[in-house]
């Protein structure tokens, strides 16, 4: 069953968000694993759900891509396909734990970063087949969610020895940020359900970089998984 609880604080977290596009870059491992993974997006039709400022939109239509985007606030939404002069109807609202985009073509990669741990885990197998029924045969979703965050001791040092190590957090550093930590079982479990099948996993760690506002390191463990509709 859903947790009303946690949609609530989800919806409201975002909301406190929607503003003024910010200034972001595309993700460079989302491009990096799409190219060792020969998928070339010239031509092709790709969905980014959880858009945010839009960056890796921008990089795919680059890239000859006719893009589709989603999130769940309206105004970055809005500000996003006005500023770009793109089509209105490409681009959707929608809180994910109770909506998905209603996209009329069939589409060729669903992107989702740091979408999926935002959704209450009774409905992330629903998410999924959401996900694979605007795919089309053979088409892919990459997901990205962060699979643990580290506390470590700041040191300015050079060595990279240890750098996974410090204490694992059971909850999201900033506790207003209602983020699910996934674990493996769960995961693997959703995925076979939702008959996708996992062609790549990679993950890349990042570091929390504001400066003064902790008096330690926050690591964030990024998981990434490129899966294939069958």
């Amino acid at each position: 069953m859903i947790s009303n609880k946690f949609t609530k604080k989800v919806s409201s977290f975002w909301s406190k968000l929607d503003k003024k596009l910010d200034t972001l870059v595309p993700n460079e491992t989302v491009f990096r694993l799409l190219a060792h993974s020969k998928i070339n997006l010239k031509n092709k039709k790709v969905l980014d759900i959880g858009m945010s400022d839009g960056a890796n939109l921008l990089e795919c239509r680059k890239r000859g891509a006719e893009i589709f985007g989603t999130d769940i606030r309206k105004k970055t939404v809005i500000n996003f396909y006005k500023k770009y002069k793109l089509k209105k109807e490409n681009f959707f609202v929608n809180d994910l734990n109770y909506s998905f985009p209603k996209i009329k073509n069939k589409l060729d990669l669903v992107i989702c970063k740091d979408t999926i741990c935002y959704v209450d885990k009774s409905r992330q197998l629903q998410f999924l087949h959401n996900c694979s029924s605007v795919l089309k045969k053979d088409g892919y979703i990459l997901i990205q969610y962060i699979q643990a965050q580290l506390k470590q001791k700041k040191r300015n040092s050079l060595n990279y020895k240890n750098s996974l190590s410090g204490k694992h957090l059971k909850t999201y550093h900033h506790s207003d940020n209602p983020i699910n930590y996934l674990s493996n079982k769960h995961v693997k479990k959703i995925i076979k359900l939702s008959r996708l099948n996992i062609e790549e996993s990679i993950f890349d760690t990042a570091t929390h970089t504001k400066k003064d506002e902790f008096g330690y390191h926050i690591i964030d463990v990024n998981r990434f998984l490129l899966l294939k509709k069958l």
